[in-house]
C-alpha cells in the first residue's frame, strides 16, 4: 500500500477526523499518524496561524490570503479544532520496524492528551515538540522501538510517573 503525502494526505485526513469527530474525541477510536504525516500536518497549522496573525497587522492581506483558498483554510480551522479535543493519539512509523523513523514529533496541535504511543519513532535527535505543553494532562505514554531519554522524561513530569521498560518498549504512567 502506498504512503499518501502533502494535500492529499491533509485531505484525507481531514475528511476522516470530521466523519469520526465523536468517536475520536470521546475516545472509542484512536486516531493513527505516521511522523511525516504529523509534521505536514503540523506546518499547515503553522502558516494557518502565520495567516491569522496577518488580521491585526494587515486585513486586507489576511482577506486576500484567506479567500484564494477558502475550503483549505476551513477544513484547517475544523481540523485544528478537533485535534485540540483529542485524549489519545498514536504516532507509528511506517518504516521497517527495526527502523526508528527520524523525522522530529510534534505534538502542539494537541491540547489535552491523556494517552500518547510512539512506534518507531527516533526522539534522540530531537525532542518531540509540545510534549512540555502535555505535562498537566498526560497520563501514559508508550514507546514502542523509539529511542527515548529517561532523564528527559523525568525532568517534564516531575518524577509523578511509574516507569516500565524492557529492551524495546517503555511505558510510562502518572500515579
Amino acid at each position: 500500500m502506498a504512503i499518501v503525502t502533502g494535500d492529499r494526505y491533509l485531505e484525507k485526513l481531514v475528511k476522516f477526523v470530521e466523519e469520526q469527530a465523536g468517536s475520536l474525541i470521546d475516545g472509542t477510536l484512536v486516531l493513527k499518524l505516521y511522523p511525516g504525516g504529523l509534521r505536514y500536518v503540523d506546518s499547515r497549522l503553522e502558516s494557518l496561524h502565520e495567516l491569522e496573525n496577518l488580521l491585526s497587522g494587515a486585513p486586507v492581506d489576511y482577506l486576500r490570503a484567506y479567500i484564494s483558498d477558502l475550503g483549505d483554510h476551513r477544513a484547517l480551522e475544523q481540523l485544528r479544532r478537533i485535534l485540540r479535543l483529542l485524549t489519545e493519539l498514536k504516532v507509528v512509523s511506517v518504516l521497517p520496524p527495526t527502523t526508528r523513523d527520524p523525522t522530529p514529533v510534534c505534538l502542539v496541535p494537541f491540547g489535552r492528551l491523556r494517552v500518547l504511543e510512539l512506534r518507531g519513532c527516533d526522539l534522540s535527535t530531537s525532542a518531540a515538540k509540545g510534549l512540555l505543553e502535555l505535562r498537566h494532562t498526560l497520563e501514559k505514554i508508550v514507546c514502542h522501538n523509539s529511542t527515548v531519554s529517561l532523564f528527559f522524561f523525568f525532568l517534564i513530569f516531575e518524577l509523578v510517573f511509574v516507569i516500565f521498560f524492557d529492551v524495546f518498549n517503555l511505558f510510562i504512567v502518572k500515579i
